[in-house]
């Protein structure tokens, strides 16, 4: 039965905003129209975008392989499982264990790497998860429930600061490197995205940077702990439809909540200011009346971005 493209977005692991670049950037396939125009996806068009999105990670261009008939593509992807991705990518081999199947296998598996210091083998198994499950699934699945296991194994002292180095640089190598064949449109939304003066933590900003793009957003990284002021003139000077900011420690600080309230202050009234990390639910506590959009998770902020960018 005919899906929407929301729905489509979901089963083939790409954001709507990349299904449409693809539809009318390069004639990749030509889903039918409701009597409302609104564009309805077969089982054939979602399979379309699956070897699609499997390809374009697997570091073919999308300009290439968009207009290949399906079952040219189907061989293609099965000539990336078994060989691994053509040109820059070729160094890339598919872990052969079978043990790979859910999320939660990725996991494990990449605690057992930081715990190793084995950075390629967690690169490689990252790598591998972005293929299997798409960005988003990887993103929501993988990336997120590591990160909080890997941060829980540091607190109880099952890890040393070396091993939860080895981890962070990986992820933040994957998260920083746009999609193979991804796209952003000249006339997407910009936004802002840093942590406040003082906030090291940047692995929030990261996946919020990550999940953004994905979502067709243009994104300006400011990396960590940036004044308030700064944030406010880059913002102004990008013209930007939002900021974000990632707050993950201390919590309840009086300090932070006063960057925030004068964040708020400085930036114009039309650009809007959202907030994540662990730390953003005492802040929105304490500050309930300021205009202030918050999100409790990678899910929450997902919903954001996408009402936002309408």
């Amino acid at each position: 039965m005919p899906c929407s493209i929301q729905m489509a977005s979901q089963l083939s692991g790409l954001s709507p905003h990349v299904i449409r670049i693809w539809e009318r950037r390069y004639n990749a396939l030509n889903p039918s129209r409701t009597g409302t125009n609104r564009r309805m996806y077969c089982e054939e068009a979602i399979q379309r975008l699956k070897l699609l999105r499997e390809l374009t990670e697997g570091g073919h261009r999308i300009g290439n392989v968009a207009r290949l008939p399906t079952e040219e593509l189907k061989k293609l992807s099965d000539q990336l499982l078994t060989r691994g991705s053509p040109g820059p990518a070729a160094t890339f081999s598919v872990d052969a264990s079978p043990s790979l199947e859910k999320p939660e296998d990725f996991v494990k598996l990449g605690l057992e790497a930081s715990r190793l210091y084995d950075s390629d083998r967690l690169r490689r198994l990252l790598q591998r998860a972005r293929q299997q499950f798409g960005q988003r699934g990887m993103l929501h699945h993988v990336i997120c429930p590591l990160i909080e296991m890997i941060g829980r194994e540091w607190q109880a002292g099952n890890l040393r600061p070396a091993h939860e180095h080895v981890a962070t640089s990986v992820i933040r190598e994957l998260l920083m490197t746009p999609v193979p064949g991804s796209q952003t449109a000249e006339s997407a939304p910009e936004i802002i995205i840093t942590t406040p003066s003082g906030e090291m933590h940047e692995l929030g900003a990261m996946l919020a940077a990550a999940s953004a793009r994905d979502l067709g957003w243009r994104i300006t990284y400011l990396g960590a702990s940036l004044p308030i002021e700064e944030i406010a003139a880059c913002a102004r000077a990008r013209k930007a439809r939002a900021v974000a900011l990632s707050v993950v420690y201390p919590e309840k600080c009086p300090v932070t909540e006063d960057k925030l309230r004068r964040l708020r202050q400085l930036l114009p009234a039309e650009v809007d200011l959202l907030v994540g990390g662990r730390a953003a639910r005492g802040y929105q506590e304490n500050l309930p009346d300021l205009p202030i959009h918050w999100a409790h998770s990678l899910v929450d902020l997902d919903k954001l971005l996408v009402s936002l960018g309408r």
